[in-house]
């Protein structure tokens, strides 16, 4: 077996974990292959061609619609592709990725489109949509649960097989990055999806970035800790407000508060981090932990 093929369980030899290029860091990313179903197919179009001569792969089910999980999508132009409906539209009109990203007519969007055309992005053709609790019946006794987790997208999932309880979380990935920089994110739903993983009777993980994870009280404990950066960020961003002098999300404009540098990619870095900040800021509104002035926002 190819190294970055590995099979997760002898009990269940249908299910094996497959390894993206570069250990799964951007721009590419981990896959789950159930029988001949993959989830996401951002390995790199390299190892999916040397999968599908050893595995006939007739379903892709995408978590969501980010270039990193879908770059591979062209490689199974017979496949039937899956994903849930509030991320339809954008897998199906990629040209739109940099509009929610919020970099378009930016410089960023040329850094964007140079990556986007080194992944070969094309539209896909999505033949049907699942929806939150669905369950998709793979050979004889698989069956594996949509979970809607939504935050990181709009249509964000996970998927969890009920007999072996292993769950892929795709990008609530339990590294030490939590991302929300899209105009679709929402930070409180971010949360709430966390805390739904946390309910489930989960023995082993796997996600987006990262390698397997084995036990229910290192999952849970791993779910807590990734949940904990979001909460230190708030803390972080809740320090520069005072009761007297607004402060806008702009103000925050290249100072590292999330990303702790900027890489070459740093024009697009920086808007995202200002995305993040105003997820936070929408964040404090709900809790209503600060109040528009001036243009501006206090602590109320």
């Amino acid at each position: 077996m190819d190294d970055f093929i590995h099979l997760i369980s002898d009990e269940f030899p249908e299910i094996y974990f497959i390894e993206g290029a570069r250990n799964g860091k951007y721009p590419y990313s981990h896959s789950l292959l159930i029988e001949d179903y993959i989830i996401d197919t951002g390995i790199s179009t390299r190892l999916l061609r040397k999968l599908k001569r050893k595995f006939p792969i007739n379903n892709v089910l995408l978590s969501h619609w980010h270039e990193d999980h879908t770059s591979g999508n062209r490689i199974f132009p017979n496949a039937n592709f899956l994903i849930h409906f509030n991320d339809k539209y954008l897998i199906e009109n990629v040209d739109k990725f940099n509009d929610y990203y919020g970099i378009s007519n930016t410089p960023a969007a040329e850094e964007f489109t140079g990556l986007e055309e080194g992944l070969r992005l094309k539209n896909t053709k999505i033949e049907k949509t699942f929806e939150n609790n669905d369950i998709i019946k793979i050979g004889d006794h698989l069956n594996l649960k949509v979970v809607h987790t939504p935050g990181h997208t709009a249509g964000h999932c996970s998927f969890y097989e009920l007999n072996s309880k292993l769950a892929f979380l795709a990008d609530i990935d339990l590294t030490n990055f939590v991302f929300y920089a899209g105009i679709d994110s929402d930070l409180l739903d971010f949360e709430k999806s966390i805390e739904k993983l946390e309910q489930l009777n989960i023995d082993i993980v796997a996600t987006g970035h990262r390698g397997i994870i084995e036990g229910k009280k290192t999952i849970k404990e791993e779910l807590e800790k990734y949940k904990l950066i979001i909460y230190k960020r708030d803390e972080r961003i809740l320090t520069q407000f005072s009761e007297i002098k607004p402060i806008m999300v702009n103000d925050f404009k290249g100072k590292n508060f999330i990303y702790k540098y900027y890489t070459m990619f740093k024009e697009y870095e920086i808007i995202a981090e200002l995305i993040m900040i105003q997820k936070h800021f929408d964040k404090f509104l709900v809790q209503k932990l600060i109040s528009p002035k001036d243009n501006g926002f206090i602590l109320s």
